[in-house]
């Protein structure tokens, strides 16, 4: 495989958009016969694939002597359409927002049948810390329980430190239980987000730490890479902030 096709795959365009750019940035002006014998795409599908990268800009149309010729334009044009595409995703990134409150409603729970999702590693994670602060109100409240540097410390230091400044800017108020181990990391942290948690001191290490905010709640558990629980459940959450607010009052500051 050339190694300009996985680029141009990652950036938006097919295999077979690659095929059919790539033979006409080569060979010049085509019709249609030979874009398909050297592409291999069918008579009746080349024409889509020909419009499609016209839409993006990588490929010109003539007309000589009646027949139509196809042209690739210049790789330049590609830095356009990355750069069009860039705005699309973020003019969709931003609508996006105003209607997630709206499409996390939709997600109906019960008790009987609570939503329940498993993740794993880093990106796992912090899909599902995403989505925990997506679902707690500004100036809202959220409790943990068991904070810990885990095995991965600088991986772990990083995550809260990122997410840390995410709920500052939301105004969320943050409440943690850490593991009496953690004293350093809990300062290391508040340094670097500016803030200083609600934070009292419990426990000298555990595996594994609980955060509950609202209707959610995460379970995870802190290896080298992490594995993640995430229970969207109005009684659960409840229960384990009942669980808190008793672990609360035997904790040391």
């Amino acid at each position: 495989m050339n190694t300009y096709v996985p680029l141009l795959q990652e950036i938006g365009l097919t295999k077979g958009e690659i095929k059919v750019y790539s033979f006409l940035l080569q060979h010049g002006p085509r019709t249609k016969t030979p874009i398909v014998l050297a592409s291999g795409i069918s008579g009746s599908k080349i024409y889509e694939v020909l419009e499609r990268l016209r839409e993006k800009g990588l490929v010109s149309e003539t007309v000589k002597d009646g027949a139509r010729h196809f042209d690739a334009t210049s790789p330049l044009k590609l830095k356009d359409y990355l750069h069009h595409k860039k705005e699309n995703i973020a003019k969709a990134e931003s609508a996006l927002k105003g209607i997630l409150p709206s499409l996390l409603q939709m997600k109906k729970v019960t008790p009987l049948y609570p939503d329940i999702s498993v993740s794993y590693g880093w990106e796992g994670l912090s899909a599902v810390y995403e989505e925990l602060l997506e679902r707690t109100k500004r100036r809202g409240k959220v409790y943990v329980i068991g904070a810990s540097t885990g095995k991965n410390i600088l991986m772990t230091e990083l995550f809260f430190t990122r997410y840390g400044k995410k709920a500052t800017e939301r105004n969320i108020k943050i409440f943690v239980l850490f593991n009496t181990s953690a004293r350093k990391y809990a300062q290391r942290i508040e340094q670097k987000i500016g803030m200083n948690y609600q934070k009292k001191f419990l426990f000298h290490k555990t595996p594994t730490e609980v955060t509950t905010s609202g209707e959610v709640t995460l379970i995870t558990i802190f290896h080298e890479e992490p594995t993640v629980i995430k229970i969207v459940n109005k009684e659960t959450a409840n229960s384990f902030r009942q669980y808190f607010l008793a672990l609360w009052e035997l904790a040391k500051k």
